[in-house]
């Protein structure tokens, strides 16, 4: 099954506006003051002392200007981006390198988001940015984002290459990107821990799109699982999880992920009508697996708050039940002769129909000691009317299921009443009086229960010819 929203690619919202405000802002500061101290003459020009780092340097108050303008246009990343350019083709060679390409990846990451035309262009500006800064978050973060929506179902070799790399320094990297002392006055602990694993999981998402298309389905599968360990609440990720999953035929999984994505509703949830979708999949899916709708709103309601199953987690298959149907059924003839005999009676009239039925049962005392059985058991379901019944009904082969019937010529006294009521077991013998196939029932006229005594005498037949 195909959603087409599978490999859409949306930012997540807290970890980018937080790296916008925290990553790039910290990366420009010291730059910032050592610009402002160049404009005021107090820059240290030339060689840097022993053991210090080189003092940076403008070229000239044109290129402080376009600098400090740059870095005024957060606002407005277009006009930013012009600003940028000309900076770049009049001062290509510059002290500030760094911080141009900074403010570069910043202004084309808040393009990206609505100008597809943007997003190769910033993963090209991500790649300059980290051979100067081989650890930077921000370029590695908007790699990781945009890599597989850029690349899409056939990407080039180097960007795979790319979005691998990147997604490591994100991962690799988030801890010093998210340190504790620099955490914003206005979150909280959780709500910082929150954003950073928030782009941890945007990096694994990366490396399980990458893995996919190498065919590599154990990796994908597991870089998965790590975005939705690190950001449960990514109902995007659980529907591609469960999309591979499924197509890997680990069903179990695949169904509770797209009960994820189908049925969460809070923060990073799939849109209404895409949720709906989902939930009727996973309907249809869930009852062509398991055979039938029972247990399905259990796993519904589980993954409503669960991103992941839980350790052993299983849904038993439609074949997986039959099999065990048969395994119990082979069992029980084997150890049950009475049942032996009733089952193949009614595989015989199922198969056969009346001809076997004329030769085999009508008029026939059953099952009449053969084998050594003298009665057959089954479970009491019904007496009509309650009071006085003269119709018995039984479950022999499925205590639950219909497929005897007892017909009295006269209403059974009271006494009878002690021993045939609904849900007791009672043994029963007899002439069988008529048949239906489908669904299949053997009725008796006027049979005999052990231990019951009846108003009219029980209706005897032949002994039943062995073949």
């Amino acid at each position: 099954m195909e959603f087409c929203f599978l490999r859409a690619q949306k930012p997540a919202v807290a970890a980018l506006t937080l790296l916008l405000t925290f990553a790039v802002d910290s990366n420009l500061a010291t730059a910032q003051t050592t610009a402002a101290q160049s404009s005021q003459g107090q820059a240290a020009p030339g060689q840097a002392a022993p053991g210090q780092a080189a003092q940076k340097n403008y070229k000239d108050r044109g290129e402080y200007d376009l600098y400090s303008k740059a870095t005024q246009e957060v606002a407005d990343p277009k006009a930013e981006i012009q600003t940028l350019q000309q900076w770049q083709d009049k001062y290509p060679q510059t002290d500030f390198q760094l911080e141009r390409l900074t403010l570069w990846v910043r202004a084309l990451g808040a393009l990206a988001g609505s100008d597809p035309a943007q997003r190769q262009a910033l993963i090209d500006k991500a790649n300059q940015l980290l051979k100067l800064d081989p650890k930077n978050f921000l370029a590695g973060y908007y790699t990781s984002l945009w890599g597989p929506a850029v690349g899409g179902a056939s990407p080039p070799p180097d960007l795979l290459s790319e979005v691998d790399s990147n997604a490591h320094v994100v991962i690799d990297n988030a801890d010093t990107a998210f340190p504790a002392d620099k955490k914003p006055a206005n979150m909280t602990a959780d709500q910082w821990a929150q954003t950073k694993n928030s782009a941890v999981a945007v990096a694994h998402n990366a490396l399980a799109w990458e893995a996919t298309q190498k065919k590599d389905t154990a990796t994908a599968e597991n870089e998965y699982k790590a975005s939705l360990q690190a950001n449960p609440n990514d109902a995007r990720v659980s529907a591609a999880y469960g999309k591979l999953l499924i197509d890997d035929k680990k069903y179990p999984e695949g169904l509770f992920e797209f009960a994820r994505a189908a049925s969460y509703d809070g923060p990073g949830s799939l849109p209404a009508a895409q949720r709906q979708q989902l939930t009727d999949y996973f309907n249809k899916a869930y009852t062509d697996y398991h055979g039938g709708a029972d247990g399905a709103q259990d796993i519904i309601t589980q993954a409503k708050t669960n991103a992941l199953p839980p350790d052993g987690f299983k849904i038993v298959s439609a074949n997986d039940i039959a099999t065990q149907q048969a395994n119990d059924l082979n069992t029980r003839i084997q150890n049950d002769p009475a049942f032996k005999i009733w089952y193949a009676i009614k595989q015989n009239l199922q198969d056969k129909g009346d001809p076997f039925f004329d030769s085999d049962v009508k008029e026939v005392e059953i099952p009449g000691g053969a084998e050594g059985v003298k009665d057959f058991t089954g479970t009491v379901i019904s007496l009509d009317p309650p009071t006085g019944p003269t119709k018995v009904v039984l479950g022999v082969e499925d205590k639950t299921k219909p497929d005897a019937t007892l017909v009295f010529s006269q209403p059974l006294p009271p006494d009878a009443l002690n021993t045939i009521k609904v849900g007791q077991q009672i043994q029963f013998s007899g002439v069988a009086d008529s048949y239906t196939k489908d669904p299949y029932m053997l009725t008796f006229k006027d049979p005999t229960i052990p231990g019951v005594k009846t108003t009219t005498p029980p209706r005897t037949g032949h002994a039943r010819r062995h073949r």
